[in-house]
């Protein structure tokens, strides 16, 4: 609770990575709704920076370069379960994807800051989450 202090309802903070988590159905149901090619983001562990944010990320890169695409399509769909690991030291952003590790960046500006658990509108659901704070 103390960690959403200062934070409204329908609020996003303005900076921030994101690690992203969608079900395998997603692109058709975008791709349908929107008229427009699902090519920028995949389903598999995409990291990037939101807002006023900076990351440099790691290869392979989405089509517009913001975005790190996973090396591998590591994640399983609904109704099974997945396992994220993710590692922010010194800007430096590491996802691991039932593990393995599949995407990234580095020199994120800034360094500390809001790290995003986002469902792009989809539910979500997330258990036995950990979060411990690094030197």
């Amino acid at each position: 609770p103390e960690g959403m202090a200062g934070l409204k309802p329908d609020e996003l903070p303005q900076t921030g990575i994101e690690i992203q988590m969608l079900d395998h159905g997603f692109r058709d149901k975008y791709e349908k709704n929107s008229s427009r090619k699902g090519d920028w983001f995949s389903t598999h562990g995409d990291v990037f920076a939101v807002g006023r944010s900076k990351l440099k990320p790691f290869p392979p890169l989405s089509p517009n370069g913001r975005r790190s695409f996973p090396s591998e399509e590591r994640t399983l769909g609904s109704p099974n379960w997945n396992h994220y690991y993710v590692r922010a030291i010194n800007g430096e952003v590491r996802l691991w994807v039932n593990g393995k590790e599949v995407s990234g960046g580095k020199d994120a500006d800034p360094a500390k800051g809001h790290i995003c658990l986002e469902s792009e509108g989809a539910p979500v659901e997330i258990k036995d989450i950990r979060i411990r704070v690094l030197p």
